[in-house]
């Protein structure tokens, strides 16, 4: 209930605030006084480019008229067409080759043809088919068939007719002149219209036909209705849809109702595509009121900067950052509403809404994948530069002819953009600070070798450090082919197991000598080997490691079971052994990632550990698939939005890895002499 309580607070306030911002735009200003049939008092000209919409439907119906029908076969018919002809041969064949019964008696074979084919043909005809060999028969009923099939599965349509097609087929056959006849009169017997109007297709492909129709659009300075010449329907609808024709006092209030309308649907679209990001995991508090605090702050940028040119606006801000700190993809929608949003408050036209959208959408393409902190300046450049070049070409693009005055213009939004990229970057520190977000800048840090605590891991540890070198390996190739975050896995296998330097020597990767587990009771073991995870938490929480980080040493075992220890606990003590004293107390892996570190930590230990056995007999692709097979059918992965597909490329990917790292190397001789 709270959840809710603040999202619908948070819901009101952008409606309330949208509504403010461009009710008190240039959308509402004053209108003129004109109808349909009336002289116009001016000319008037297209401030921007508008669209001609009863041009445009006009052009759409005479694509619509121009569609061809659709047709789909139906198969029934060539397969009832070859029984009847088959039929009518195996008939034939009965009667040459048995005697007639009693039953039969007084029947000529020819009037007993007769009667049982499906196919009519004259009484010589059928003397004919008696007459023939067996073989003869048989290579008639053949060229019957295919002749049949290649007509149908052309297509019949109603009305059309195939004879002389199939008359110039029969021939190129070696057929006699009868035999022509006979196959003739059989195979057009059997043409039968199998082309049927697909009227769901036909009407999907004409409403495509009719979507694929350019618009037609009044360019920006094009004439829309000259002075003395009458207001046409289509002049008229053009000047409504650019907001040029007054409105009655009585009806204005309809405009802001439209208005309000269109705001709730656009605010609730942006509630919807921030209410899950990639992997249909939910977006968190801080998340939500991040993007709500950067929204409010937009739209203030969008009534401010009302009076002055549009390449002040720096619109791209908040979509590089919610890039960055979140999600690209939500980027882009947020980018887009907030577009709208200054368009209708601005009554913009098309160069002000293209230079934003392709200023903004490169943008956070090319600063959200920054990756170091030193890479501000190249990218703030890069972005100024395409700003200044997208500035200059559509200005010229609508006619605006090269000038000093433009490249002035130019140079100005191209610091405008250096300025947005050096903002986003330098206030990066403060939103991570205050919302606690974790980002690939601060991620590649945290994979850096002198990092304090994998210094400690290398030196008190090391076997545990080349151990989580190689899960990291392992994990973030997966990473790569089924579509999560490579950097956070690979940053989370490097510090999944930083906990077992709190006893380092009770885990086999570390140990030389002597084995301590020889000398203590499966419980006490148990309790060591479980105790990694919470000490890597409180590890991760002295070295201020983030949550996502965490996430990952906590949930790498889930809720698994020591196998080992509860095998030799319960072979000693029997039945009165509870499962659950040598279960971890873990959650389920929540992600992609935590799941990723989870297989790649168990199949790297159980490859390591069997590599002297892996051989025809036993496989590396065995090893790892029957450990993710074990895992799942534990349940282990049933909290994380893995599908099936992304096991087998798990699978895969972490196989051919594996292959590279434990492959079977060749005995070489020993050297004999000196």
């Amino acid at each position: 209930m709270k959840k809710v309580r603040w999202e619908i607070i948070y819901f009101i306030i952008a409606v309330i605030l949208t509504f403010f911002v461009i009710s008190s735009g240039d959308f509402f200003r004053k209108k003129l006084h004109i109808e349909i049939g009336q002289i116009a008092s001016e000319t008037i000209e297209a401030p921007f480019q508008v669209e001609n919409e009863i041009a445009t439907e006009r052009k759409r119906d005479q694509v619509e008229a121009l569609t061809a029908e659709i047709y789909t076969m139906d198969k029934n018919v060539l397969e009832k067409g070859i029984a009847n002809i088959e039929l009518l041969f195996d008939s034939a064949e009965n009667i040459k080759t048995t005697s007639l019964s009693q039953e039969n008696e007084g029947v000529s074979p020819i009037q007993l043809l007769q009667n049982k084919s499906p196919i009519p043909l004259y009484e010589d005809e059928y003397k004919t088919l008696l007459g023939m060999t067996i073989q003869r028969l048989n290579s008639l009923e053949q060229i019957c068939i295919n002749l049949l099939t290649n007509t149908m599965e052309e297509g019949v349509k109603e009305n059309e007719n195939k004879a002389l097609d199939v008359k110039t087929k029969l021939e190129k056959t070696n057929l006699n002149t009868v035999e022509q006849k006979i196959a003739y009169e059989i195979i057009t017997s059997q043409i039968k219209p199998n082309l049927v109007v697909d009227k769901e297709a036909t009407a999907l492909a004409k409403e495509e036909a009719r979507e694929n129709v350019e618009p037609v659009y009044i360019l920006q300075g094009e004439r829309i209705v000259e002075q003395g010449t009458r207001v046409t329907e289509e002049a008229y609808n053009v000047l409504n849809k650019i907001g040029y024709l007054s409105i009655d006092d009585s009806e204005a209030y309809t405009q802001y109702v439209g208005v309000g309308i269109l705001i709730i649907l656009v605010v609730l679209f942006l509630y919807r595509a921030i209410k899950y990001d990639k992997g249909n995991t939910s977006l968190n508090r801080e998340q939500v009121s991040l993007i709500f605090i950067l929204y409010i702050l937009s739209l203030g940028v969008i009534r401010m900067v009302l009076m002055g040119d549009y390449i002040y606006m720096p619109l791209a801000f908040t979509s590089i950052l919610v890039a960055i700190l979140i999600h690209k993809d939500i980027a882009i929608v947020m980018h887009l509403i907030l577009l709208i949003v200054a368009a209708l408050t601005h009554k913009a036209d098309s160069v002000f809404i293209i230079y934003h959208l392709l200023t903004g959408i490169m943008s956070i393409s090319i600063v959200a994948q920054m990756q170091e902190r030193k890479q501000t300046m190249v990218n703030a450049l890069l972005v100024g530069l395409l700003q200044m070049l997208i500035f200059i070409s559509l200005n010229m693009l609508v006619g605006i002819s090269l000038s000093t005055q433009l490249m002035l213009k130019g140079v100005e939004a191209f610091f405008v953009g250096v300025i947005v990229v050096v903002l986003v970057v330098g206030s990066l520190p403060l939103w991570e600070a205050a919302f606690g977000f974790i980002t690939p800048i601060q991620l590649l840090e945290l994979t850096n070798p002198d990092q304090p605590i994998l210094k400690r891991l290398l030196i008190e540890a090391t076997g545990t450090y080349y151990h989580s070198l190689l899960v990291a390996n392992l994990a973030e190739a997966a990473a790569d082919e089924i579509g999560a975050n490579p950097l956070m896995t690979r940053v989370g296998g490097y510090y999944h197991d930083i906990g077992k330097m709190t006893c380092s020597n009770y885990f086999k990767e570390n140990q030389v000598l002597d084995n301590p587990h020889d000398y203590l009771d499966p419980q006490t073991s148990a309790d060591i080997i479980l105790s990694h995870v919470t000490s890597g938490i409180e590890l991760a929480d002295t070295y201020k490691l983030p949550k996502c980080v965490k996430d990952m040493i906590i949930q790498h075992h889930g809720t698994s079971t020591v196998q080992y220890f509860y095998i030799k606990a319960k072979s000693i003590e029997g039945k009165e052994v509870d499962i659950k004293d040598f279960t971890y107390r873990g959650t389920k892996p929540q992600s992609k990632e935590a799941a990723l570190i989870m297989l790649a930590d168990v199949v790297e230990a159980t490859v390591r550990s069997m590599q002297h056995k892996i051989g025809p007999d036993l496989t590396v692709e065995d090893l790892v698939r029957k450990m993710v097979r074990q895992k799942l059918d534990e349940g282990q992965l049933d909290e994380c939005p893995l599908y099936i597909s992304d096991i087998e490329k798990i699978i895969d990917s972490f196989t051919h890895m594996l292959k590279g790292m434990y492959h079977e190397r060749i005995e070489y001789p020993e050297r004999k002499g000196k």
